[in-house]
């Protein structure tokens, strides 16, 4: 079957990279996932903040990816789906926490306060960063990748399946518009302490 032009499916799915340029990805779930879980975890403790609720998160996603192995070993680059994967999860976990927020019971130990003062003394820096996944995504995840995860630019471009420069210059964009958006951003409110 040809579109209207008269090509075929070639713009629906794309040519998988020659062999020589392909990363060598383990048939193995277990392996993979031994040797991908601490770049997996970072990023999610980086948008979650709670090493615990990461922790959810990460799991949830894992149980995905072994779900889908075979899919994701078909795919032209693995380790992209497993990382869309992951984000999906994420999100995921923002949302189910959004929905049972009313209905949470309290806990007998309360967190103890420098937990809390950690987590008021990057409210600024997820406001901007929220803000920047609002304006551009591709921006903020190759910011985001490089700056909170310290992966280098080919490997934030093999992870979202574009190409080392198109990552580098996502981030440099990404930096950019972050610094913008840290002066742009006013201070919260003080309270009556």
């Amino acid at each position: 079957m040809t579109d209207t032009f008269g090509r075929g499916f070639e713009l629906a799915s794309p040519e998988p990279e020659p062999e020589s340029r392909r990363v060598k990805f383990p048939a193995d779930f277990e392996a993979f996932f031994r040797e991908h879980k601490d770049t997996f975890f970072r990023i999610a403790v980086n948008r979650l903040h709670d090493p615990r609720d990461a922790d959810e998160a990460l799991s949830d996603a894992a149980l995905v990816m072994y779900r889908k192995w075979e899919r994701i070993l078909a795919h032209p680059k693995p380790i992209a789906l497993a990382h869309r994967i992951l984000d999906n999860k994420i999100t995921d976990f923002y949302r189910r926490t959004a929905r049972t927020a009313g209905r949470e019971q309290c806990l007998t130990e309360r967190p103890d306060s420098s937990y809390l003062m950690d987590l008021r003394s990057s409210d600024r820096l997820d406001r901007a960063l929220e803000e920047l996944r609002r304006l551009a995504p591709a921006q903020a995840q190759c910011w985001e990748m490089h700056k909170l995860s310290g992966l280098t630019y080919a490997e934030i471009g093999t992870r979202l399946g574009m190409t080392e420069g198109a990552a580098k210059t996502n981030g440099a964009k990404g930096h950019k518009r972050m610094k913008d958006l840290l002066t742009a951003l006013p201070d919260e409110e003080k309270g009556d302490s």
